[in-house]
């Protein structure tokens, strides 16, 4: 690209600054001073981005806060009303309105278990039944035992139905894993 055109390029880019994401263009680009260029727009980009993302961040706070506390303001002040009125329900009261229903519902206390004193008591006063064993693969640690090829990679398989399978060193197919390959990820990071 010549100079001209690169100047051109920056031009055309500069007036579109305001252009939706969808006028943006493919560019070539041969030289670090256009590179440098499309990493100048993107970080204009992330920096507009941040600025949207936090002030909608602000207002949505802001929303929140008018909208809690104008809700424990309603509640505490239907609630006399609501234990004057007939309610049907027994573990779960309501009262419907036209514009809504005030509902009370009776609740369970908040438990706070601390498996590692309940458990040895469980086991202790032969109740082994009421203590869950969680097994799972410990995949970390099976991985680095599996073979791999020149560059690294764990060795797969197609099995018959095109779906790629991990193997053992002596060519078992290893139940319940299979993988998915993905391209290579490509990202710009702007400073």
């Amino acid at each position: 690209m010549s100079e001209a055109a690169r100047i051109q390029l920056y031009t055309d880019q500069e007036e579109a600054e305001g252009a939706e994401v969808t006028d943006l263009q493919e560019v070539i680009v041969l030289d670090d001073a256009s590179a440098e260029y499309l990493l100048k727009r993107l970080r204009e980009a992330e920096d507009q981005y941040k600025r949207m993302e936090s002030w909608y961040d602000f207002q949505k706070a802001k929303a929140k806060e008018i909208y809690d506390r104008t809700r424990i303001w309603v509640e505490n002040s239907l609630r006399p009303y609501f234990d004057m009125v007939p309610t049907t329900g027994k573990k779960i009261r309501t009262y419907d309105l036209p514009g809504g229903t005030m509902k009370l519902s009776k609740q369970e206390p908040k438990w706070d278990v601390k498996d590692e004193e309940m458990v040895p008591w469980l086991e202790k006063n032969g109740k082994p039944e009421m203590v869950a064993v969680k097994k799972e693969a410990r995949w970390g640690e099976f991985k680095k035992t599996l073979p791999k090829d020149k560059d690294g990679n764990i060795t797969l398989i197609a099995d018959e139905n095109g779906t790629m399978r991990i193997v053992t060193k002596d060519g078992e197919i290893v139940p319940g894993v299979t993988a998915t390959i993905r391209e290579d990820k490509f990202s710009v990071n702007v400073k």
